[in-house]
């Protein structure tokens, strides 16, 4: 077998396995995001939700700087912010009677994506200041409909 043919086949063995292992990804994103909907659903109940997206959870200020950040699914119901985490799985309710403040920070806790936040600071339930934040899109939607229903309004119709 000629050099050239042998580099051939090596390319195309490479590009193969990269691919393959981007699909086992993609499908186990895939699952993780449908099971984390599945229990979001189940959390949720009969409250009324207005809206629901992916997003990247950059942690809460309480946890420090060693925590692990992730890719999850944030929703505003009427009751408050619902978030889950897919891997590892967590779980994140904020009442709405608790947040304090809603800020768009391009930082939180040292990181940065290089665009802006969401990030809400709020009360735990032993009444100590803690916030939490996330990247969304839309981030200024999220935080004018979180301000609008902590004044009792309805949220504006998310832009879609």
């Amino acid at each position: 077998m000629n050099t050239g043919l042998k580099i051939f086949a090596f390319v195309v063995l490479g590009v193969s396995f990269f691919i393959l292992i981007f699909a086992l990804v993609s499908y186990w994103i895939k699952r993780l995001r449908r099971a984390a909907i599945a229990d979001l659903r189940r959390d949720v109940g009969e409250e009324k939700v207005y809206q629901v997206n992916d997003c990247n959870f950059f942690g809460i200020s309480s946890s420090g700087y060693g925590q692990v950040r992730g890719n999850g699914v944030l929703a505003l119901t009427e009751k408050g912010l619902r978030f889950r985490m897919l891997a590892p799985r967590k779980t994140l309710f904020i009442p709405l009677d608790h947040i304090r403040e809603v800020s768009h920070p391009r930082w939180f806790l040292g990181r940065s994506k290089s665009r802006k936040l969401l990030q809400v600071d709020f009360f735990t339930q032993e009444g100590e200041k803690d916030a939490a934040a996330w990247l969304v899109p839309d981030y200024e939607w999220w935080g004018k409909a979180i301000l609008d229903m902590r004044a009792g309004m309805e949220p504006p119709p998310h832009p879609a």
